[in-house]
């Protein structure tokens, strides 16, 4: 749980006020080398009416995929993300709700089209195969032909640039990022071994995924 809460104190009010830019502005295009864009279009072609944020950050991505709800939930462990990304997305009347992907979901929640799970795997502590305990924890929350998307910043298997190294040294130093062992072979094996559809695909040091 420390390692938890070390990963997620960052987002502060303060913080989260200049996340975009310094996230999806620059860290994105010129550190990951996945512009914004790229995890847009990812929305874009597979979220549904019927949507569960899993971790949402600033809400960026569901304001910019122009896609309208029927019904959109927000959770995240993260208090200050969840009133960020609700006063963004408040046209969609969103429901939120506090949990940690960690532990198994009690949640009364009907089954949803399509659940997101968007920079979080990186985040989290432990080994690659220990993060994706998430999965089996959404999965119940799943309708039977539901997809669930999203994308995670690897660090093995990878070259990273400069800007890359430092900022990999600094945030995994501070417990914000958890990922020198995170490989693309393990998360689609993960995948693999809970979904009958996956798609990975790897564009600079970020994997893009979808899994059915």
């Amino acid at each position: 749980m420390d390692a938890v809460a070390k990963a997620h104190a960052i987002y502060t009010p303060a913080s989260l006020s200049f996340y975009d830019l310094a996230v999806h502005g620059l860290s994105n295009r010129f550190a990951w080398r996945c512009p914004t864009s790229t995890i847009t279009d990812l929305y874009r072609r597979y979220l549904s009416a019927n949507h569960l944020e899993a971790a949402v950050g600033t809400g960026l991505f569901l304001d910019r995929a122009g896609t309208a709800f029927d019904r959109l939930v927000l959770l995240d462990i993260n208090t200050h993300c969840l009133r960020v990304s609700a006063r963004r997305l408040a046209r969609f009347e969103p429901e939120c709700r506090v949990a940690n992907l960690l532990e198994p979901l009690t949640l009364d929640l009907a089954p949803f089209s399509s659940v997101a799970l968007t920079y979080v795997l990186h985040c989290l502590p432990g080994s690659m195969a220990e993060k994706l305990v998430v999965l089996d924890h959404l999965k119940p929350l799943m309708a039977q032909d539901a997809c669930l998307f999203g994308a995670t910043i690897l660090g093995e298997g990878v070259r990273p640039n400069g800007p890359a190294r430092s900022l990999f040294k600094v945030y995994n130093e501070r417990g914000v990022f958890n990922n020198t062992e995170d490989s693309l072979a393990a998360l689609t094996d993960g995948l693999n071994r809970r979904f009958a559809r996956v798609e990975v695909e790897q564009r600079g040091l970020v994997a893009l995924f979808v899994a059915r």
